[in-house]
């Protein structure tokens, strides 16, 4: 098995529910080519975070393999999804005053660099940092301040941050794989990159992942990344609801659920029976009535939906966040959960599908594989982010230093080609 050339990635999506790798490479031709994919049952990980890290470990090193097998590569880094309660949206200005001029790299480079090392917080790293809006000499809403006369020099950076605890357990979790952690990428910011249109970012969207343990939001306006939030509870709190409910085990609540399961009532629901296997082994089969099971489940889902609703109200973000809203993740593809989300939030509503990686098969083509196809989107793309790497899970305050070279050269070059 040969090994991968530089212009190959290795990501992997590691969920409550299921463990997805995908390996590509960079294609002049056709974009982001597709060279293999593995999927494994995931173990170990509850609400996106490690808490087994042997059951952790068996379905990282199964879907990787898989992966490897079908790329005829053997990968050694990988790009990881973070999704963990802790995940946090901070906003931080900073202004630094400079000599009478025009504005150069190294004025962006140095306030960028400050705002880093405000941002003070021992217990949470650093996923993102992403220049949002700049100011000089208090006019605001710059996007390129390069070239410009002033005396002060002010950014807006959006941070994202997550507890260093559970990322701490992550990596260790990928080390014992014998993998490096190249970098991480939140789960909805992943998504994003492989469901919305540029329309979508600009105008303003709301992204929904709905996974088995975690629930997170991404928000975009003006094509940039304005909000994350995550609410625990995903797909198996709704099974664990009907297990309770109809007095099932929880293997017997998934499959119902699978087949019969809605968020909306149906006109026949009040006459159709769903059978319903008893606890105990030695029990009789029971029938419960169709319109009992989407009472359960519509009561679970509509309580997920009110409480990103409230999140995103609490944040000031209703209304700045547009009028649309991209479902995505395995929780998502319940019957009726779209129409069910447009009553909660009165805005429209529309399944993500992943696009823009040649090579995708319809078994990867769905909202439960968003994800991974964005982290492998995003792992080509050029962004305006001040941090590259993996996340510093030391503990340590920020050092200008660490982040003042390649990584803020980066954003700064991506500013000259896209404003």
């Amino acid at each position: 098995m040969r090994s991968g050339s530089p212009d190959t990635v290795c990501v992997i999506d590691l969920g409550s529910s299921k463990v997805a790798c995908l390996i590509g490479r960079k294609d002049p031709s056709v974009g982001v080519r597709l060279l293999g994919s593995g999927t494994a049952i995931s173990g170990g990980v509850k609400a996106g975070a490690v808490v087994d890290l042997d059951a952790a470990e068996i379905g990282i090193r199964k879907a990787v393999e898989k992966a490897e097998r079908a790329a005829g590569v053997s990968v050694h880094g990988v790009i990881v999804n973070v999704g963990l309660r802790s995940l946090t949206s901070r906003h931080l200005r900073v202004q630094t005053e400079f000599a009478s001029g025009a504005i150069a790299d190294r004025d962006l480079k140095r306030v960028i660099g400050s705002s880093l090392t405000e941002l003070a917080e021992p217990d949470y790293a650093i996923l993102h940092a992403l220049p949002r809006d700049w100011e000089v000499d208090g006019e605001t809403g710059i996007r390129d301040p390069r070239g410009m006369f002033g005396q002060r020099l002010g950014v807006d950076m959006h941070f994202v941050t997550a507890g260093i605890g559970p990322l701490r357990n992550l990596a260790h979790c990928i080390e014992r794989c014998h993998l490096s952690l190249r970098s991480v990428t939140v789960s909805p910011y992943a998504a994003a990159q492989s469901v919305l249109t540029e329309d979508e970012r600009d105008l303003g969207v709301t992204l929904i992942d709905m996974g088995a343990g975690l629930t997170t939001v991404a928000v975009f306006r003006d094509n940039t990344l304005v909000h994350v939030d995550a609410v625990g509870v995903g797909g198996r709190n709704v099974t664990a609801d009907i297990a309770h409910g109809l007095n099932t085990p929880i293997e017997a609540a998934e499959r119902i659920k699978l087949f019969y399961g809605s968020a909306l009532h149906g006109a026949r629901d009040d006459f159709e029976q769903i059978p319903c296997p008893p606890v105990a082994a030695m029990g009789e089969l029971q029938h419960e009535p169709r319109s009992r099971l989407t009472a359960i489940i519509r009561a679970r889902t509509e309580e997920t939906l009110e409480l990103v609703k409230d999140r995103l109200y609490d944040a000031g973000l209703d209304s700045y966040s547009g009028r649309q809203i991209v479902l995505t993740g395995g929780a998502a593809q319940l019957s009726g959960l779209p129409e069910l989300t447009e009553l909660v939030f009165n805005k429209r509503v529309r399944m993500g599908s992943p696009h823009g990686v040649f090579g995708l098969s319809d078994a990867l083509s769905g909202p439960d594989f968003a994800v991974v196809t964005g982290l492998l989107r995003h792992a080509f793309e050029a962004t305006g982010e001040a941090v590259s790497g993996p996340p510093d899970l030391s503990g340590r305050r920020y050092q200008k230093s660490r982040y003042s070279g390649n990584a803020l050269s980066r954003s700064v070059q991506w500013l000259r080609e896209n404003f």
